[in-house]
């Protein structure tokens, strides 16, 4: 994630005590796959199953070294404390088939990628938190869009300040889309506030 709106914020600091920077859909998106569809389907397949198997129940998104991307934050004689509060997540197909089968889907904060038929949340100390969730019974059949809703969760201090990745696992109850191999593009909706005051 890269913010054009970082020098903006710092031309502001000039002219007043604070400044104030808002933005309430900043979107991250990437493919489950790279390349060809890669995620294990078929009729009857359950679908955490074959995401855990195939180690595709872990994706990393990456958000740059930017100095919003931390909660409190000294510029010059101004503090900036930013949050960035996820909306929602999102599911969109890539090939045929769709998401009618499942019954539920959860984002989770990991603490790491998966090794490949793990569960990295297993055990995890503190314990995963939930950063989005969809449930069939309350949220209707998804087709070729499955819309997870968020949990308010600020993001910034689950992002690893060294890598400035943030790792998300999937978690999931129901079958897979009916292709033998399939893709989507996963994505998350964040709202960013960043809010600078001089002394």
């Amino acid at each position: 994630m890269r913010s054009s709106r970082v020098p903006a914020l710092l031309a502001a600091l000039l002219t007043g005590c604070f400044a104030q920077l808002e933005d309430q859909s900043v979107i991250i998106s990437r493919p489950l796959c790279n390349g060809a569809p890669c995620v294990p389907g078929g009729s009857g397949v359950d679908l955490n199953a074959a995401l855990k198997a195939s180690g595709y129940n872990t994706i990393k998104l990456s958000f740059g070294d930017q100095p919003l991307l931390n909660s409190s934050t000294s510029i010059g004689p101004a503090t900036v404390t930013t949050s960035l509060l996820l909306n929602q997540g999102q599911f969109a197909m890539k090939t045929a088939g769709d998401f009618s089968q499942v019954q539920s889907l959860t984002l989770l904060a990991a603490p790491r990628m998966s090794s490949g038929g793990d569960n990295p949340c297993a055990g995890a100390t503190p314990t995963c938190p939930t950063l989005a969730a969809y449930s069939k019974a309350t949220d209707g059949t998804a087709t070729q869009t499955l819309v997870l809703k968020g949990t308010g969760v600020d993001l910034l201090p689950l992002i690893n300040a060294t890598t400035h990745d943030l790792i998300i696992e999937i978690t999931a109850t129901g079958q897979a889309p009916s292709q033998a191999l399939w893709d989507a593009d996963a994505s998350i909706d964040m709202a960013m506030k960043a809010r600078a005051n001089i002394p």
